[in-house]
């Protein structure tokens, strides 16, 4: 009976492992803390499988919020193409928020400086 039950275990768990991982970045087209010697007209993120964007905000060294023109959209995707306004010289951090399918809530960032 105790084999039984261990077996039962050991199924379920492996079941319910991948309903339990969290979604993930994979690929960004702007690497964190980078130095770039221009601004980039677009930022890309991918994700390690479909999620939904809940928001998405580009702040400056001084944490003065810089107009994005993006809306997501309201389906989820792996990826998604952020248009930049242009970005004068300085450091600024991309913010994001995604939900995955069972509701959960991750946060997201990347941090880059435009050197000239």
């Amino acid at each position: 009976m105790k084999r039984i039950a261990i077996a039962a275990f050991i199924a379920l768990a492996a079941i319910a492992a991948p309903a339990l991982a969290h979604t993930s970045v994979t690929a960004m087209s702007i690497a964190e803390n980078a130095a770039l010697t221009s601004a980039p007209s677009e930022f890309t993120v991918t994700f390690s499988a479909p999620t939904g964007l809940a928001n998405v905000a580009l702040t400056n060294a001084a944490g003065q919020a810089v107009a994005l023109d993006y809306t997501p959209p309201r389906q989820m995707a792996a990826s998604y193409t952020i248009p930049l306004p242009r970005l004068a010289p300085g450091a600024y951090t991309l913010s994001w928020r995604t939900i995955a399918r069972d509701g959960h809530a991750m946060p997201g960032q990347v941090r880059f400086t435009i050197t000239g």
